[in-house]
């Protein structure tokens, strides 16, 4: 049994309808193409992708004084719910009539007495906030890469006080003649081996 109040309930009101990414950001040091490039808020050893889903730091490079200002609890609202939030069908409902380009909410009549020409028209209703659909955000230090779960990344929580990288998945290459990539799940990852951990 749907509870559609609870669905409807968990709708997104607000008034985001983007996702931004890293690369909006003023503090990414590159262009919206750069593939990694570095950011101001996070060790210069550490590359970030211009296409993660935006921190907690996030200021925008261009700013439209005709928007809003930007809420960043809003912002996380917005992408766990419409934008990420998958949808379905309750196929024991029928709420209407349908045809190409058109839709007849009449609780399914013109179904029934045209089977030919229009089709049941069924309930439909976002799922809750899926996990599986939230994608990770990725960091690189030379030749390692890492998928860094979103809680950690949008706090940046996902390096600690000893200068480690909480990852989800890593994969790196010893060399550039390695066929396949070496892979390690979730653990740590020391960063004091490449440079002086420092945040600022």
């Amino acid at each position: 049994m749907i509870d559609y109040k609870l669905m409807k309930s968990l709708e997104y009101k607000g008034e985001y309808g983007v996702r931004y990414k890293c690369a909006n950001c003023k503090h990414f040091k590159g262009t919206h193409y750069s593939e990694d490039e570095s950011c101001d808020k996070l060790p210069e050893c550490i590359k970030i992708s211009g296409n993660n889903n935006i921190c907690r730091n996030y200021e925008a490079k261009i700013k439209n004084p005709s928007s809003p200002k930007f809420n960043f609890d809003d912002y996380l609202e917005f992408l766990g719910s419409d934008y990420y939030r998958p949808w379905s069908v309750d196929e024991t409902r029928i709420i209407g009539s349908a045809k190409l380009g058109e839709v007849v909410i009449d609780g399914g009549k013109l179904a029934k007495l045209l089977p030919n020409i229009y089709k049941p028209f069924y309930e439909r209703y976002d799922k809750p906030f899926c996990k599986a659909t939230f994608p990770r955000c990725f960091v690189s230090v030379h030749n390692h890469n890492f998928e860094i779960d979103y809680k950690l990344y949008r706090e940046q929580k996902f390096i600690n006080g000893n200068g480690e990288i909480e990852f989800v998945y890593h994969y790196w290459k010893d060399s550039q003649s390695q066929r396949k990539y070496k892979t390690e799940v979730n653990g740590r990852f020391n960063t004091f081996l490449y440079t002086k951990y420092k945040r600022s």
